[in-house]
């Protein structure tokens, strides 16, 4: 088996950043997400679809003091689930 050298490995993190660069600059970082938040992160234009994934039990969300926070594990669980 061949082995890979220290240089080869930074070569290959480089190249992986340069291409990355940006693509998660924006991303949010918490479980937690506000409504629009939540809304680009899934990709999402609607409030009114976002409600409806919660109301039938797609995805995990609750108003807390008047607003809206959805967990966004429920989303990625959903998204890469069958029931799409």
């Amino acid at each position: 088996m061949e082995t890979i050298e220290k240089k080869q490995i930074e070569l290959i993190a480089e190249i992986m950043a340069e291409k990355l660069k940006g693509h998660f600059q924006d991303a949010p970082v918490g479980r937690w997400l506000t409504m629009n938040e939540a809304l680009e992160y899934a990709k999402v234009k609607s409030v009114k679809t976002l409600k409806m994934w919660i109301n039938k039990g797609y995805i995990y969300g609750h108003k807390r003091s008047g607003s809206w926070i959805i967990d966004r594990q429920s989303i990625d669980d959903w998204y890469s689930s069958d029931k799409l």
